[in-house]
């Protein structure tokens, strides 16, 4: 009878791994209709939408633009373009090189001015932009490459929770658990350790900020200061090249650079987080995930700390916040269960490879590099690299939604954040399932 369930569950996990290959692969070749547009020309003081359906924009129909809304003047700062879902930008373009799309204006002008440029009309703003305009549209409505990674994301994550779920009710079915390790016994044990060690968790936390600050003059006020000394040499080094471009650089970047900070500390610490810590795990038993979460609470207590400069810049440059504000809360909810879920994996290999905190410096290097800290990631980087970085890279679409929701009173990226989510949460689930296994033999490597 056991060998007919284990063979069972054996059968059920290679038929979710087949269809979790062959429900990617079907997706990414998938022949998806061509999309319909919307086109969001964004002012000062508004926005007026258009929309075009793939089949005007198939046939080259797409150059009368026609703002439904009554309006006889109106200065176009840039466009974004939106595809199914109006919270993912395809494209965006800047007014200066969207001027140079227009062909004529009925019954009016467009001129180029400081701000953007200006379109005027009588009783309403009606004109045409010429063929490149046609070119360029068909060119964003055949392109699918965001709706493949979230559907393939979506369905690959989906594969990996029915994962789970045949392990846990295999170790259900089993006369005793799985060596102690399924799914079900994990999950109860993570939370009755969090339980049990929540107030060393806290202390721990608390003494090493005491620490950190114990022989210094200027104590707390180094958390504020660093952030905000980088954040000016970042703005000396690319305000001339990006600042023109980005309204409130200063803002954009020193947003960026507190959540890259949280990210990156968190990683680095995990690297060598039992090796720093070896005289506490050699002497007593102590989940090594409590570790990691007391320094993720001391790098969020550092990050609430640096946010008052944030608050008071926000408040010098008159960034009107919204509704849409609240989207930094999940931003920064999913960028802490990915620093934890990758924090856990790099804790287990970082136990057996010494070098491994030199090449996870490397990595984190390149990555701040590649996630938009110091520019818009769809403006600067060249098609299709800004999709690819946008879908694949989860720093750059936290900061990406963070940002937006911040400076901009925008949804940005949900369904992608939504696909990271999941991912983090199964990272989480790898890393602590890989360091609950192998713990006990930590402490003869170290």
């Amino acid at each position: 009878m056991k060998n007919k369930r284990f063979d069972l569950f054996k059968a059920v996990r290679i038929l979710l791994l087949v269809l979790c290959i062959a429900g990617a692969a079907a997706i990414l070749v998938y022949p998806f209709q061509n999309r319909n547009l919307a086109l969001q020309f964004l002012t000062k003081d508004g926005s007026y939408t258009v929309f075009k359906n793939n089949v005007d924009i198939s046939v080259g129909e797409c150059r009368e633009i026609k703002f439904d809304e009554h309006a006889d003047r109106a200065v176009i700062t840039k466009l974004c373009i939106y595809g199914a879902d109006q919270t993912i930008v395809l494209k965006e373009i800047g007014w200066n090189e969207l001027f140079y799309y227009i062909e004529s204006v009925d019954n009016g002008s467009a001129e180029l001015a400081e701000e953007g440029f200006v379109l005027t009309g009588v009783d309403n703003i009606h004109f045409f932009m010429n063929e490149d305009w046609a070119a360029m549209l068909l060119k964003q409505s055949k392109s699918f490459f965001q709706e493949r990674f979230v559907m393939a994301g979506a369905f690959m994550c989906l594969m990996c929770f029915l994962w789970f779920a045949a392990s846990a009710v295999r170790e259900r079915n089993q006369e005793e658990n799985w060596n102690n390790h399924g799914p079900v016994f994990e999950l109860k044990k993570f939370f009755g350790d969090m339980k049990t060690y929540s107030q060393y968790m806290v202390y721990a936390a608390r003494t090493d900020l005491k620490a950190e600050v114990a022989d210094s003059y200027l104590n707390r006020l180094w958390w504020l200061l660093e952030p905000f000394f980088n954040m000016l040499v970042y703005v000396l080094v690319f305000g001339g090249v990006m600042g023109n471009s980005v309204e409130n650089y200063s803002t954009f970047i020193f947003s960026a650079l507190l959540m890259w900070n949280f990210f990156s500390r968190t990683v680095n610490y995990s690297v060598k987080l039992v090796r720093n810590n070896k005289d506490i795990i050699t002497k007593v038993y102590i989940p090594k995930f409590i570790i990691l979460l007391s320094n993720m609470i001391l790098n969020m207590f550092k990050l609430l700390f640096s946010m008052i400069v944030l608050v008071v810049m926000m408040l010098l440059f008159r960034i009107q916040v919204g509704a849409n504000l609240l989207w930094v809360i999940p931003a920064y909810a999913v960028m802490m269960l990915l620093a934890f879920g990758v924090g856990m994996i790099f804790l287990h290999f970082g136990v057996y490879v010494d070098d491994l905190s030199y090449a996870v410096g490397i990595l984190l290097n390149m990555l701040m590099f590649l996630s938009g800290i110091f520019y818009n990631t769809i403006t600067t980087l060249p098609e299709p690299l800004n999709a690819v970085m946008m879908c694949l890279n989860p720093v750059a679409v936290l900061i990406d939604t963070m940002r937006n929701a911040l400076l901009y009173n925008t949804a940005a990226n949900i369904p992608v954040l939504g696909v990271w989510c999941a991912i983090s949460v199964i990272f989480c689930g790898v890393g602590v399932h890989i360091v609950y296994k192998n713990e006990n033999s930590y402490v003869k490597i170290i």
